[in-house]
């Protein structure tokens, strides 16, 4: 399978592990993945659409390659201040931005100061509102056993935790695998700071902050992706979004769970429909 290029820039004293797929002289998007997961989620994605698009994706503080904050500061405004620091050290004026669950809380927060340089804006699961799949996955990254004999045994209870990840075929599953687990003592182990971990399931989720009015200012045209089954996003949360955009476009997922892994053949044709009109904004 064809590999991204690497890169590790620091920004605000943290290097974050960054993946670039595509031409860098064609349209940029910028990727951010959810709390269970790292930049791998927007492999499939970034592999179909790299012949025209950049595509950018950095593993988020604490998860993946990317370095553990030393202070524990995991909170959305840091998040979202990681992604200020790394667009504007790319140099990227203008661009997509793409957000997966916590990823598209975080873009939602970059969205309240810097909306004027997104030409187009996919929030995938996700709503300004807390909903009850939040508490699961709480629960659930909290329980998980803290290593597993082999990669196999891992990739087995990942499947046994979320349906998409076992719809997906074993290949994506061993790379979605492998960017968040990592080999240690003959052993595999979570590359998440476990400190990142004890914090939410002692605190719960970072506070999310007032978002219906970022949304009501959001310019651009913006994709509100909802897996009909999800328990994090539901329908009236989402039509409500969709409402509150200037431009919003609702992209329902049928009979998908949390999250959408955006190569559903109704995202993925919204998808090439909104980010081919970038190149003209």
């Amino acid at each position: 399978m064809a590999a991204p290029r690497t890169h590790s820039p620091t920004v605000n004293r943290l290097r974050l592990r960054v993946q670039e797929w595509g031409d860098a002289a064609a349209p940029p998007v910028v990727c951010v993945h959810g709390y269970t997961s790292s930049g791998e989620a927007f492999n499939a994605l970034a592999r179909r659409l790299q012949d025209r698009f950049r595509f950018i994706v950095p593993d988020v503080r604490g998860h993946g390659e990317s370095a553990w904050s030393p202070a524990g500061a995991y909170q959305y405004a840091d998040q979202a201040g990681d992604l200020a620091a790394l667009v504007d050290a790319l140099r990227l004026e203008r661009f997509a931005l793409i957000g997966t669950s916590m990823g598209g809380i975080i873009a939602m927060t970059y969205a309240a100061s810097h909306a004027h340089r997104l030409v187009a804006l996919v929030l995938n699961d996700i709503g300004p509102d807390v909903e009850s799949g939040s508490a699961r996955i709480t629960s659930t990254v909290g329980a998980r056993p803290d290593k597993f004999p082999t990669l196999d045994e891992a990739m087995a209870w990942r499947r046994e935790m979320s349906p998409v990840t076992a719809s997906r075929p074993l290949d994506d599953q061993r790379e979605l695998a492998l960017g968040v687990l990592r080999e240690d003592n003959g052993s595999w182990v979570w590359k998440m700071d476990p400190a990142y971990i004890r914090q939410r399931v002692t605190q719960g989720p970072p506070r999310r902050p007032d978002l219906w009015p970022v949304l009501a200012k959001v310019p651009c045209p913006t994709l509100v992706v909802w897996g009909t089954a999800s328990d994090v996003l539901s329908e009236a949360q989402a039509r409500r979004m969709v409402e509150a955009l200037p431009q919003g476009e609702l992209v329902a997922v049928p009979g998908v769970v949390h999250a959408p892994t955006l190569v559903e053949p109704p995202v993925l044709a919204a998808l090439e429909r909104l980010l081919a009109g970038t190149a003209t904004r």
